[in-house]
């Protein structure tokens, strides 16, 4: 029996099928590992063990563009070199699909598969656009949800497509995307360069759609009260942020942000919406065999439900170098170092480069009026002392003050407080306190060190039930660390945050801004939960007027 001969392609069909497949392949391999880190994800972290890890959100990105641009390469090839009727689907066409003639039948299902391709990867670049461009437009969740829904059509359209050739041609079928023949070379080099330049334009036009933020000169400076209602912020420039991804609020927060100086000092206006006031961070509740932390997830570094509300700000001279790229996911995303217990990823930077942060937390920093400044740098060394790595995120240098945690060493079980009040009246509002993740907190979740005393059996009188802060306040933060000053409110589902720094501290952990050198500012919001934050890949750049 006569082996049946494999037909041939165009070589640039060949290539762009290829290029579509490898660049298909990435764009899933990236998006799935982003899907893998939505708590109650189900499927996609079945795939885990083969998806990739570290700047897969960056990846995600260019992965996209690369495929959009053979999109385009397709579409001119077939049009330039007038094989449109390869997918052409007339109505005379769709009426051959009832034919009894098998071939014929089975080669307009194809037709009609192909289209089935077009409309799912148009419908993922559409919702894939929205999430990158416009996450505000509609519901996150909905975008998130659906853009993920199409990805896993795409898998099982590749089967189908696989079944379809096969059913049309056999074996040699499949492999003629493997036997090449040249034509339509001008038609190729035109669809390339329409494609290259396609996407050289989105690339610029990504660089260079940035909103600005105008930080204002004030005559008189605003008082940091946490209220947001002087003169100053009046009449200085705004922009809102939508910021998605976050846990405890799946339909995103907006966060409003207003800037002015007075030459020597920077003062922020921050407003996002939340529905509860949390304090609840971590509070010891005694029990009849011991202290225990009340926490769900912390001992993998993923509270969610006994946290603080939390604001983070990043600043960089470079939209370039921070954003995304300072994120690197996955359960283990630098190979050298200690994996990251909760296995959703690291903060740090490839480049030696330093991305000023600063660090709100409603009970450990905003009881006395500061923001924790910090960093994200290079891959740091791990620390024995330290229980959790966290890759290139620490703090700024300190000389003093600041605050620590009321427990010797932290087990899911029991702890040994460090510290009990010297007057048991100081936590005796605690003792009437909702212990409810949802609900907003009236009490005083933290101690000041002067009004405890050192934790022994004797002085642990406490009855069962009682509650007691985690947090222990030494002062203020002295040095680097606690050159940002705040004061913050929540009122009727909204917090205000207000903050003053100076325009330069001299510091090389933090970003100077002035006339010539325009700040990239991205803003992420923490519903009390310890890591899972919104975020937005877009920055906004401050220009100093």
């Amino acid at each position: 029996m006569a082996t049946k001969r494999i037909p041939k392609t165009d070589i640039t069909t060949i290539c762009l099928h290829w290029a579509l497949v490898v660049t298909l392949v990435f764009s899933l391999l990236t998006g799935f590992r982003i899907a893998v880190d939505k708590p109650d994800a189900t499927l996609a972290p079945l795939l885990s063990g083969i998806l990739l890890q570290g700047d897969v959100i960056q990846w995600h990105s260019w992965t996209a563009l690369a495929l959009g641009a053979v999109m385009i390469a397709y579409i001119i090839f077939l049009i330039r070199a007038r094989l449109t009727n390869r997918v052409s689907v007339s109505a005379g066409q769709q009426h051959g699909s009832t034919s009894n003639k098998r071939h014929s039948r089975l080669k307009k299902i194809n037709i009609l598969i192909y289209w089935m391709a077009f409309i799912l990867l148009f419908l993922a670049a559409i919702t894939g656009l929205v999430l990158y461009i416009a996450p505000g437009l509609l519901p996150y969740w909905l975008i998130t949800d659906t853009h993920q829904l199409l990805a896993w059509i795409i898998i099982a359209y590749v089967f189908l497509h696989v079944i379809a050739q096969l059913a049309l041609g056999g074996v040699p079928q499949l492999l003629k995307i493997l036997n090449p023949t040249a034509a339509y070379g001008a038609a190729a080099i035109s669809a390339i360069a329409v494609a290259g330049a396609a996407a050289a334009g989105v690339y610029a036009l990504d660089r260079n759609v940035i909103e600005d933020l105008p930080v204002t000169q004030t005559q008189t400076a605003p008082v940091i009260d946490g209220k947001g209602n002087d003169e100053a912020w009046a009449g200085a420039p705004a922009v809102t942020i939508a910021t998605g991804r976050g846990v405890n609020s799946p339909a995103g927060e907006d966060v409003t942000v207003r800037m002015v100086h007075d030459d020597e000092t920077l003062y922020t206006l921050f407003e996002w919406p939340d529905s509860t006031r949390s304090r609840k961070h971590l509070p010891l509740q005694k029990t009849e065999q011991g202290w225990q932390v009340l926490q769900s997830q912390y001992g993998i570094n993923d509270e969610n439900d006994y946290y603080e509300d939390k604001f983070g700000v990043m600043f960089a001279t470079s939209s370039a170098i921070a954003g995304a790229g300072t994120s690197h996911l996955g359960p283990k995303p630098l190979a050298n170092k200690p994996a990251p217990a909760n296995g959703r990823g690291l903060h740090y930077t490839t480049d030696d480069s330093l991305v000023d942060v600063w660090h709100w937390k409603s009970v450990r920093t905003g009881a006395v009026g500061q923001i924790d400044d910090n960093y994200f740098g290079p891959p740091m060394e791990p620390n024995p002392e330290k229980d959790r790595y966290t890759g290139g995120y620490t703090q700024d240098p300190k000389t003093g003050g600041g605050y620590t945690s009321n427990w010797e060493s932290f087990d899911t079980e029991f702890v040994t407080p460090k510290r009990l009040p010297k007057d048991p009246g100081l936590i005796e509002g605690l003792q009437s306190a909702s212990l409810d993740p949802e609900t907003s907190d009236e009490g005083q979740f933290w101690m000041a060190m002067d009004d405890t005393i050192p934790y022994s059996k004797e002085a642990d009188t406490y009855p069962v039930g009682t509650i007691m802060p985690s947090v222990l306040h030494d002062g203020p933060t002295q040095g680097d660390r606690g050159q940002v000053h705040s004061a913050a409110k929540w009122h009727d589902g909204r917090w205000t945050l207000e903050a003053e720094r100076k325009l330069d501290t001299g510091s090389k952990f933090d970003a100077a801004l002035s006339q010539d050198t325009p700040l990239y500012m991205w803003v992420a919001v923490f519903d009390h939960t310890q890591t899972r934050h919104s975020q937005h890949l877009h920055p906004v750049r401050m220009i100093m007027r």
